[in-house]
């Protein structure tokens, strides 16, 4: 199974493991066993593209066989009781002023492949709806990206309304997009910048990890 599902990821051959995933679920395989192994090939395609050994399109078709995969996964996964914990939830989304949605797809893939459970806002939305979802879903991450400047208001503004809401020093923010750098973080008032899918997870992961050993 490993060899087959891992050639679909790197191999692309998309259709021969999609069609692998069907029958195997047919067959009564179990769908966490085949979630775990994609996960772990992500994982490896993600450290691969950050080496530099794969680039944003083996990038990107990875994370396409992924969501096909896990389409035909969830709702077998959704049976079943005994599902692994979640990561962290992450409320994710395109500010208002930038309809961009590319990278902010691959990163939402790519966390979930990772465990994260991640609530896809979409694009051009208003800061408030983005803080009310962070306090609707108590999601300690709130993830945005832009690639074009008019997003930093909206940006700046979410970070004010968690201030207002004293929801700030409960919320890691991280941005990303092709705009970002470090001194945009710094103006925004965000707590991380990048532009690399496997950084933003790493940085997201780190938060969660120190955020449960605050809490014992």
């Amino acid at each position: 199974m490993q060899e087959i599902l891992k050639a679909a990821f790197i191999n692309k051959k998309r259709q021969e493991g999609i069609d692998f995933v069907k029958k195997s679920i047919a067959a009564g395989e179990d769908p966490l066993r085949i979630l775990k192994i994609c996960r772990e090939i992500m994982e490896e395609v993600g450290n691969r593209f950050e080496s530099g050994e794969f680039f944003l399109s083996e990038l990107i078709y990875s994370a396409e066989v992924f969501k096909a995969i896990g389409a035909i996964l969830e709702p077998r996964l959704l049976e079943n009781s005994e599902q692994e914990n979640s990561q962290g939830i992450v409320v994710f989304g395109t500010p208002q002023g930038d309809i961009h949605e590319l990278g902010k797809n691959i990163v939402v893939t790519m966390m979930r492949s990772h465990g994260f459970n991640v609530h896809d806002m979409g694009v051009d939305i208003p800061a408030e709806r983005l803080v009310e979802e962070v306090q609707k879903r108590e999601a300690p991450i709130l993830a945005l990206s832009a690639l074009i400047t008019p997003a930093f208001v909206s940006m700046k503004e979410a970070i004010s309304l968690l201030e207002e809401k004293g929801l700030r020093q409960k919320t890691f923010v991280i941005i990303g997009g092709g705009v970002t750098t470090e001194f945009a973080r710094k103006q925004i008032g965000a707590d991380a910048q990048t532009m690399d899918p496997t950084v933003a997870i790493r940085l997201c992961r780190q938060h969660i990890e120190k955020l449960s050993a605050g809490s014992q």
